[in-house]
């Protein structure tokens, strides 16, 4: 029981210092999916099952820390209207497919179905859902008929994208900007306190008596 809670991590498995879950896609379905779909054993617990659409990215179990986390899911049907978005149960924002499915190819059998996935999500200033940076890659099964009695499975990747090099650089200048505006001191002179020195005098002159005029 000591030894579950030191792995265990926010309802997900976490991996001994220094190891990283990186499987390839082929590995991924055929060692991991394609068992969890027949009711098979599995060569790890360490993808737990959880609903990925039900809510936002950053409540989602396991270490925030991981770049990339995986779970088991049923496939969702896209909102009838809007293809390829589903929506959170939640109701903050909605998943969107951004790219064509491309088959997963293994020993030159297809094997497996890809496709990537962006998250929207609401602002607090706007009802409009805006793009972020959260991904989701779906895996789901290919040329298992057999596969249809146990429903369908998928197994999603879960990461964050970098942002682009532009955006890192304009904020890079911002920053630099507004540091600048900190380091400048604007002095100005009062009009009560002079400090410069007086105005020459004008030039005199003396009249025939010597007196000065």
């Amino acid at each position: 029981m000591e030894v579950e809670k030191r792995i265990m991590v926010n309802g997900g498995m976490k991996l001994p210092v220094g190891y990283r879950f990186h499987p390839t896609e082929q590995e991924l379905i055929l060692h991991y999916l394609l068992p969890k779909a027949l009711a098979s054993p599995l060569p790890s617990s360490i993808i737990p099952v959880f609903d990925d659409f039900f809510s936002h990215p950053l409540t989602f179990p396991g270490d925030q820390e991981e770049r990339q986390r995986y779970f088991f899911c049923k496939k969702k049907q896209e909102v009838s209207g809007n293809a390829h978005r589903i929506k959170t149960s939640s109701g903050d924002g909605y998943w969107k497919a951004i790219r064509k499915e491309r088959e997963v190819i293994a020993r030159g059998r297809t094997v497996g179905i890809r496709r990537t996935l962006v998250f929207y999500g609401t602002n607090n200033s706007s009802a409009n859902c805006n793009k972020t940076r959260w991904c989701m890659t779906e895996y789901s099964l290919a040329g298992f008929a057999s596969t249809k009695v146990f429903g369908e499975w998928a197994v999603y990747k879960v990461y964050k994208r970098k942002e682009s090099k532009g955006r890192r650089q304009r904020i890079s200048e911002g920053r630099d900007h507004e540091e600048e505006d900190l380091n400048c001191i604007h002095f100005t002179i009062g009009t009560d306190h002079e400090t410069c020195p007086p105005p020459p005098s004008p030039p005199t002159s003396a009249d025939e008596s010597g007196s000065i005029i």
